[in-house]
């Protein structure tokens, strides 16, 4: 067995004091003789083989861009001759990828040698004057193919059916779980998006909040503005329902009271509900209503300051003035 020694390397190791204190210094480390692997020939031919057959495809791919390129006046035709050969050159990396899958290294070898055959047929056009340019010219593509098929003859592994059904199900297991990664990712970047979009909506949420504040107040006021109004309805109709009274009395009270004379045909009925709060409200409107004629520029504020009503009551009735004016 072969034994190698590493070279001595120089590395920064601590050292202690007797007093009990370190500092680091540089120190020469030596290693032990190791093992040295016996050459692996058969990789090393390989490469070697690989090696020279990628020289002889760039010595074809050379001469079959020079000639199609020329075929094609030059200039931009060497572009386009060199879509030929790196296509075949593209079928080749195909079917060494499909080293293990039959199947799939049909196509690529299949379309390999059609697009060396239209190669060949060009670079033969080229020469047809002279035809051993031309079958020379032809065969130095056919060559490089043809050794690539024995470098791929030699890589490819042959696998049994049931190995074969043993890979494939682990293919699909991994392609599986990498779709499964992609999903998750295209996940978590919507729900990023999402969370983005919804703290950037929250910064308006307070004056969503505010607004439904205000509005609540409003209702709110308007509500204690008629409850106030109801209130005192039932005052001046009904003084006596302010305190409790003993049934009887209450009774008596009402068998004692006049009874209400009827209303003439002429005169309309008054709506069921707030009559009171409902004539109440006619009359400020026709007053907000004059206000406005005298006043364009008036605001529900001075409205509900003269009025001496709540804020919400005197827009609502500058409102209802407006529809008047406007009518």
């Amino acid at each position: 067995m072969k034994l190698r020694t590493p070279p001595p390397e120089r590395r920064r190791v601590t050292v202690a004091r007797p007093d009990g204190s370190t500092f680091e210094t540089l120190k020469t480390v030596e290693f032990a003789p190791e093992a040295v692997p016996p050459r692996d020939w058969d990789v090393i031919s390989t490469r070697a083989g690989v090696g020279l057959v990628l020289a002889l495809t760039a010595v074809a791919v050379a001469w079959s861009t020079w000639s199609i390129g020329s075929l094609l006046h030059g200039g931009l035709g060497f572009l386009a001759a060199t879509v030929f050969d790196l296509s075949w050159a593209t079928c080749l990396i195909l079917e060494w990828k499909a080293r293990y899958d039959p199947d799939k290294r049909a196509f690529p070898r299949a379309l390999g040698w059609a697009l060396l055959v239209v190669t060949m047929g060009a670079i033969f056009w080229h020469g047809a004057p002279d035809w051993r340019m031309a079958t020379v010219g032809a065969l130095t593509s056919a060559i490089a193919k043809v050794l690539w098929l024995g470098i791929m003859k030699h890589i490819e592994r042959e696998l049994s059916q049931q190995d074969r059904d043993d890979l494939a199900d682990r293919l699909s297991k991994a392609h599986v779980r990498q779709a499964v990664a992609l999903v998750d990712r295209q996940t978590l970047r919507v729900d990023a998006h999402t969370e983005a979009l919804r703290r950037s909506l929250e910064g308006a949420r307070p004056t969503v909040l505010e607004l439904s504040a205000s509005t609540q107040d409003t209702d709110r006021a308007e509500l204690a503005s008629a409850g106030e109004q109801f209130a005192e309805q039932l005052t001046q109709a009904e003084p006596r329902l302010s305190r409790v009274e003993p049934v009887a009395q209450v009774t008596a009270s009402v068998q004692a009271a006049p009874a209400e004379p009827e209303l003439s045909p002429s005169e309309p009925h008054p709506p069921f509900g707030f009559s009171a709060a409902s004539a109440q409200r006619v009359q400020r409107t026709e007053a907000v209503t004059e206000l406005l004629r005298a006043e364009p520029g008036l605001t529900g504020a001075q409205v509900a300051e003269r009025l001496g009503v709540s804020l919400a009551s005197g827009k609502r009735y500058l409102a209802d003035a407006r529809k008047e004016v406007q009518s």
